[in-house]
């Protein structure tokens, strides 16, 4: 009899943790896009519950603060396309979330409103991420 409650209570355990590990798979999963290919697509295909990360740009005056939630609303650019974006996450935003910061952002398109509902807001600082030059280091390096 005991034999047989620890048997049942492993399959239990290992039943839940099956579950839990194609849940999270499953919602780690994300279609990379830029804001040109989400507008593109949306006309042409379903997208509602699509996880997408997206690329583009913060246009610049478009972002409004929700006080009493403590969120953003902004308008993303690229490649001449716009989307509204709403931010639906818990998380505080970064330091370099800014007018004209380029943005990567993780939700999902919502074709009602034609509109993006971001989970999870990453923006960079473009000087802050570029690289140095390849010939200043072979110069460097052949003087030596």
């Amino acid at each position: 009899m005991r034999q047989k409650k620890f048997t049942l209570g492993a399959a239990v355990i290992l039943i839940g943790l099956i579950y839990l590990f194609i849940a999270g798979f499953q919602q780690s999963q994300a279609t990379h896009m830029t804001v040109s290919t989400l507008v593109e697509r949306a006309q042409h295909e379903e997208l509602e519950g699509l996880r997408i990360q997206l690329g583009g740009e913060v246009v610049e005056g478009s972002i409004q603060w929700d006080k009493f939630h403590h969120r953003a609303s902004f308008v993303a650019t690229q490649g001449g396309a716009r989307i509204p974006i709403q931010y639906t996450g818990n998380a505080v935003l970064p330091d370099t979330f800014k007018d004209g910061s380029p943005v990567v952002l993780e939700g999902r398109y919502v074709a009602a409103t034609g509109s993006f509902e971001a989970e999870v807001v990453m923006a960079k600082c473009p000087s802050k991420y570029e690289g140095q030059s390849y010939e200043g280091h072979v110069d460097t390096n052949q003087g030596e």
